[in-house]
């Protein structure tokens, strides 16, 4: 009897000590977008027939199922060029259907009217991080848990991204120098995250001479260079990435962990492919848009009578 008592004491001790070990050992996703520009889908013209949003939201729906220890975030550029009012206002309520924990606010959406603005982030309704810019309903960081795991969102935006509009435009965006933001944000966290994420708009280049310049920082979500970064690098310990423009791809960024300290670190593109399945929410949005607009994506249903 105490040989069977001594064996399930130490039985229920191994249990307890794996399960401690496998909760120290972890792997976070960061799901990441930009520059998507208004394409609710694309032209899928022969020489890049990828999706856009109604593909990505079908994907992110069944990674985050497979993975819940994931995060989603959009680095900027999220409507059109030309600020065309009926389109943005679709693509915000094809946002609405993703499950966003952040995005930054880009040169395109900042160079909008501010009220049309301010209308399409409620509608949006996510939460809307810049730390080095001074907007109403704008905050300057955000923390996530994952996994036991605190992850800060930051976000911020050089200058540059502003330089050749014009100087009206620019006196109405409150920018505050960016590395001092930064560090000042962080060390204000310094306490309660254990990760430290920071969605960027003005591009890689810059994003290259942020990451040298402040230790601490482990990935850079970029945008505005609409740079497809298939095999991303550190520079100073921070994993710069970035997945492209008008939606054609979405990152994916792969956090290990061990004993809760960061021990690996990679990204990827995936491609919204042709073949993938479609959301039918924003199919309607299309749908919608092709009566309303006369513009039918003709390209897209020549394949798919090809397809059947």
């Amino acid at each position: 009897m105490k040989i069977q008592k001594l064996t399930k004491v130490i039985l229920f001790a191994v249990i307890i000590l794996n399960a401690g070990l496998l909760a120290q050992n972890k792997k976070l996703y960061i799901l990441h977008t930009n520059n998507t520009n208004g394409a609710l889908e694309n032209c899928y013209c022969p020489d890049h027939p990828f999706g856009a949003v109604e593909k990505r939201s079908i994907y992110v729906s069944n990674f985050i199922k497979k993975h819940p220890n994931s995060i989603l975030v959009d680095a900027g550029d999220i409507f059109t060029m030309t600020h065309r009012s009926y389109k943005d206002s679709l693509m915000a309520e094809a946002y609405k259907f993703l499950p966003y924990d952040a995005i930054l606010l880009g040169d395109q959406e900042l160079t909008m009217d501010p009220g049309a603005l301010d209308d399409l982030t409620k509608q949006m309704d996510v939460s809307v991080v810049s730390t080095n810019l001074k907007r109403k309903g704008v905050i300057p960081s955000k923390i996530l848990k994952r996994g036991g795991v605190k992850i800060a969102i930051l976000g911020v935006m050089d200058e540059y991204a502003i330089k050749y509009y014009s100087k009206e435009i620019q006196e109405k965006i409150e920018l505050s120098e960016p590395i001092e933001s930064i560090k000042k944000e962080m060390d204000r966290l310094s306490n309660r995250a254990d990760i430290f994420v920071l969605l960027s708009h003005h591009g890689l280049d810059i994003d290259k001479s942020i990451a040298e310049k402040i230790d601490g920082l482990d990935i850079i979500v970029g945008s505005h260079s609409q740079s497809a970064i298939e095999k991303p690098t550190e520079v100073n310990g921070t994993l710069i990435v970035q997945a492209g423009k008008a939606g054609y791809y979405i990152g994916v960024v792969t956090i290990s962990m061990k004993g809760g300290k960061i021990v690996e670190k990679t990204g990827k593109i995936d491609t919204m492919k042709f073949k993938m399945p479609d959301d039918p929410r924003v199919m309607e949005l299309i749908e919608q848009y092709e009566k309303t607009t006369g513009r039918i994506n003709r390209n897209k249903q020549k394949m798919l009578k090809a397809k059947d």
